[in-house]
């Protein structure tokens, strides 16, 4: 079995995989399996991946294609999840990619023997891009937990936790990775930082729109007791006026 299953979810990704696998097959660790899972793309993106299989090949890494529908992403990386046989588990979108030394860096990490490795996630800095330029470096805060969305494309989560705890709640629309870390956090599974920089994301994905992100992220603070009943509803309030004044903008 692989010591690490890498998960990417595609669809229509053709102009932006190359960068997402061209990563991976520069890694400096090659235990590990590549699970790939199409939402049926319309463009040449699954041409695209298979083309790279002769490479993985060559560097000892199987590579899994799953093209069926699905219900959006998170539906994508669940079952990416369930065919996942590696002990550590990472998922990397199709227009975000890993440094070369990151699952070296996760590996050597959840193989320490300070970690918990049946109730860990390990993590790291996300440099996150906009337009080809650097826009931050998202790294761990004092209260990450509470007052910021966590960097989830550098998260690697131990698959004795997804079986413990499931996966995506798909009922929750753009954060459900957010969801589902502070829904194992509050459950006491145990975060494990690696301080070098990961993955690279770029902005512009489904968790870019303002008042998505910020309809999910309220609720998911109310959820796990982050914020008063109080302040959500004050936050909604506001949230609902910026849309009012967005639109009212707009027509003008």
């Amino acid at each position: 079995m692989p010591k690490i299953s890498i998960i990417t979810p595609t669809y229509n990704s053709e102009n932006t995989l190359h960068g997402t696998v061209e990563a991976l097959l520069r890694q400096t660790f090659s235990d590990f399996e590549y699970i790939i899972i199409d939402g049926v793309s319309k463009d040449k993106t699954l041409d695209k991946i298979k083309s790279y299989i002769p490479a993985f090949e060559e560097k000892g890494v199987t590579v899994r294609i799953v093209s069926e529908p699905d219900n959006g992403v998170y539906d994508a990386m669940n079952k990416g999840i369930s065919f996942a046989q590696g002990e550590l588990i990472g998922i990397n979108n199709s227009d975000d990619w890993y440094e070369d030394n990151a699952l070296e860096a996760m590996w050597q990490k959840f193989a320490d023997s300070k970690v918990d490795k049946g109730n860990s996630m390990i993590y790291g800095i996300e440099r996150v891009w906009k337009d080809d330029k650097i826009f931050n470096v998202q790294r761990r805060g004092a209260s990450f937990i509470s007052e910021s969305v966590l960097p989830h494309s550098t998260f690697f989560v131990s698959k004795a936790v997804y079986e413990k705890h499931g996966a995506f709640d798909l009922s929750v629309k753009v954060l459900a990775d957010y969801d589902f870390i502070c829904r194992c956090v509050s459950q006491g599974v145990k975060l494990e930082e690696v301080d070098v920089v990961i993955s690279n994301f770029r902005l512009g994905g489904i968790s870019s729109s303002y008042f998505d992100f910020y309809e999910d992220y309220y609720k998911i603070q109310h959820k796990y007791g982050f914020i008063s009943d109080k302040k959500y509803r004050e936050y909604r309030t506001l949230l609902k006026l910026k849309k009012m004044i967005n639109k009212v903008k707009k027509r003008w």
